[in-house]
Parts: structure tokens; sequence; C-alpha cells
């Protein structure tokens, strides 16, 4: 998944799998924005509710404007449903940007 600082692309999932989610960032002009220096953190919460049910840190991606969030099977056991996916980044200068919001949705293993 790749997508810019202001629009997250919606994913289907099923609950409990690990899953891999790639960031490309970039400027509203579409400039990519290096990461050197900043800190990505990750929000998962349920549609509707502000409370975030995961909160994972974005590691380093293969360009200096990708970050990685790495969910592993306990992150999403149980979930069912829609959430909303969101990102804060900081830069090296302290400035802070969120992205406009994201779709989850998550069905439940039947294995």
């Amino acid at each position: 998944m790749t997508s810019s600082i202001f629009d997250l692309a919606e994913i289907t999932m099923t609950a409990g799998a690990s899953r891999r989610l790639t960031f490309a960032v970039y400027d509203t002009l579409g400039s990519a924005v290096s990461l050197s220096g900043a800190t990505i953190t990750w929000y998962l919460s349920h549609y509707g509710d502000a409370t975030a049910v995961v909160t994972k840190t974005g590691t380093s991606g293969s360009a200096t404007n990708q970050f990685v969030i790495d969910l592993v099977e306990a992150d999403t056991t149980g979930f069912s449903g829609t959430f909303i996916q969101q990102y804060k980044m900081v830069d090296a200068s302290g400035s802070t940007f969120r992205p406009s919001n994201g779709i989850i949705k998550m069905t439940q293993n039947t294995a």
C-alpha cells in the first residue's frame, strides 16, 4: 500500500493475520518528504471512535520517504468490522502532520 500524506487507501484484511503496511509520504505538491529524523506513530481505532486499539511506531522503508508498519497476529486477533487508520508524523523540526483517515475492513478468520 502506498499513500500520500493526505490520502490513505482502503485495506481489507483478515483479523489476526500478519500484515506489512508500507507508506510513501509526499507533500501537497507531490514531492517526496524526507523522513530523516522523523518519528512516525500509526493508530488503528474502531470506526466512529477516536480511541486507538492498536498503536505502532513506524520503521524506515526502502526509500527516504517511506515507512513501514508491521502488524503481527496479536495486534488484530478478535477484531471484526470497519476501522480507521491514521498516522502522525513529527519531522526533525518538530512540525506535526496528520493525513486524512483511511479505512481498514477486517473479517474474522474462519479457519
